[in-house]
């Protein structure tokens, strides 16, 4: 487990209350499964998944398109293991944050300290900031290299943010077109 990683927990723990039932969109597996490349198509498959993160008299239900075969680490989190194929560093993580204590705040300030600000020691691929959302796929790492995909959004007036991150091994690289098509389209039913 990174740093990082283990830091996106942390925030997920300290989070909590809060409705975040909106109308569900539509989850296209097929269309996320159609940017894998050719060669990591026997690697990665996607799938409409849901998962419930338990934490105390809070439960939030999450839906997303993941990878078949990769397993959640506790109920208490929304982190998924890549399975062998996908490489040993492969993750993928789903929740939501409050950078410390849960209140309103700047949400593009505090996502930015939070997911964005660590992955600029390494290559921008993408940067894409829009209301209430920001996008960032990097390079990182120096001997062992990931490439991580990062997808924030909030709403003003919030107590929280909610973020997709995943972290991919050299194995799957270059399926970080499907991962953030993944990331783009999460619903979110429950307290959280």
């Amino acid at each position: 487990m990174t740093k990082t990683t283990l830091a996106l927990f942390l925030g997920l723990v300290a989070c909590g209350g809060g409705k975040k039932s909106e109308p569900a969109k539509p989850i296209d597996a097929a269309a996320v499964n159609a940017l894998v490349p050719a060669a990591l198509k026997d690697k990665v498959v996607f799938e409409q998944r849901s998962f419930e993160l338990k934490m105390g008299k809070h439960g939030t239900t999450y839906t997303v398109a993941l990878p078949k075969n990769w397993k959640q680490q506790s109920e208490m989190f929304g982190n998924f293991h890549g399975d062998d194929k996908a490489g040993f560093m492969s993750a993928m993580t789903v929740g939501s944050n409050c950078n410390g204590e849960c209140k309103e705040k700047d949400w593009a300030a505090e996502s930015d300290k939070a997911d964005f600000a660590p992955l600029a020691k390494g290559k921008i691929l993408k940067d894409d900031k829009g209301k209430g959302r920001r996008t960032m796929i990097a390079e990182v790492g120096d001997s062992m290299k990931q490439t991580i995909v990062v997808t924030a959004w909030w709403t003003d007036g919030d107590k929280n943010y909610h973020h997709c991150r995943a972290e991919l091994d050299e194995a799957i690289k270059d399926a970080a077109p499907a991962f953030e098509k993944a990331c783009a389209i999460v619903n979110i039913d429950g307290d959280d």
